[in-house]
């Protein structure tokens, strides 16, 4: 397993003592130390990637029984949901979660990532912005325990993965829907700038080509949210009233969605057929019975924790590791047969 630097490593690395090493890099002016022995120390700590300590207890390099849990959108039921089975896990072991919503911005994503290093976090679980790879870069190379949860980090390999299969989710959501009869689809979907989530309008498209429908099938991307949700539903209908089927591929878009289909009474499952990626507790509460797909978020936070926990008490080395889970689809009553 790996750890943090102390600044034990580098004075070692700089030939010198830990108390001149603490005097150089927090820059302290009530002692002379010579430029050479400056500039050994500040290469050192470079050479080593220390990141300044605000808990003593790591001079000793003690577990501090706490791991940083960093997700994108709190208001997201698939990650309030991985939190929860996380922090279930972590209890088992004695943990405390230091939770943060980083609200998908990078800049966000890398001070917070800063402060928990600087708090020495014993490990990490990240569902990483699209900077994720550059964010974590310095944890990679301490080998710091970090599971990566649903997005991967773009460009980076060596790290513990746990996902749902984004690809196919798009895919068995949409071929649900062809398999109904239904050719003209709208797909609404997110410009996130994350390959692996637009798999799913891939998985989508790929569906309707096998029945080679795309020219009747058509596809629109607009921001993360609800509004956004509302506002691409309206464009979409209005631009093609002929669709059959609406296919979200977020539950909080597909919720700002469906408010407008009640707002202008559309008979849901009946006059337009609904799916969505995602399985938010309004989708099957009271009279809701929305068919969706299953991404088992429950399931990858726990597993998520368990790999995490693995790897802080030495049970197996921090390294390469895919673990994608099949979604499943959850048959409500939002969709209904077509004639051919």
């Amino acid at each position: 397993m790996g750890s943090y630097t102390t600044l034990k490593d580098v004075a070692k690395r700089a030939g010198t003592t830990a108390a001149t090493v603490s005097y150089v890099l927090n820059d302290a002016k009530d002692r002379y130390i010579s430029e050479d022995m400056r500039t050994r120390v500040l290469e050192a700590a470079k050479e080593l990637n220390y990141v300044k300590s605000n808990v003593a207890s790591s001079l000793k390099g003690d577990k501090r029984k706490m791991i940083a849990v960093l997700v994108p959108q709190f208001s997201n039921q698939f990650f309030t949901k991985m939190i929860m089975a996380i922090e279930e896990v972590a209890d088992q072991y004695g943990y405390l979660l230091s939770i943060y919503d980083t609200f998908d911005n990078p800049k966000r994503e890398k001070e917070i990532i800063k402060r928990m290093a600087q708090q020495r976090m014993d490990g990490y679980i990240i569902i990483p912005s699209r900077e994720g790879s550059r964010n974590t870069a310095q944890l990679r190379e301490l080998k710091i325990p970090m599971v990566v949860v649903d997005r991967p980090l773009e460009g980076s390999t060596g790290y513990p993965w746990v996902t749902t299969d984004n690809y196919q989710c798009g895919f068995k959501g949409a071929s649900y829907l062809t398999d109904r009869g239904h050719r003209k689809i709208g797909f609404i979907g997110w410009n996130s700038g994350i390959k692996d989530l637009e798999a799913r309008e891939k998985g989508f498209w790929h569906a309707v080509k096998r029945i080679r429908a795309e020219e009747e099938a058509a596809s629109i991307d607009g921001e993360f949210s609800e509004e956004a949700g509302y506002e691409m539903t309206k464009r979409l209908l209005k631009e093609r009233p002929d669709l059959t089927a609406v296919f979200y591929g977020y539950n909080i878009q597909a919720r700002g969605g469906i408010k407008y289909l009640i707002e202008k009474n559309v008979d849901i499952g009946r006059e337009l057929s609904v799916m969505l990626i995602g399985s938010p507790e309004w989708a099957v509460t009271g009279k809701n019975n929305f068919s969706h797909i299953v991404q088992h978020e429950y399931q990858l936070g726990k597993e998520a924790a368990v790999i995490l926990f693995s790897i802080i008490n030495g049970e197996q080395e921090m390294g390469p590791m895919d673990v994608i889970k099949e979604c499943m689809i959850y048959e409500g009553d939002s969709v209904c047969d077509v004639g051919s």
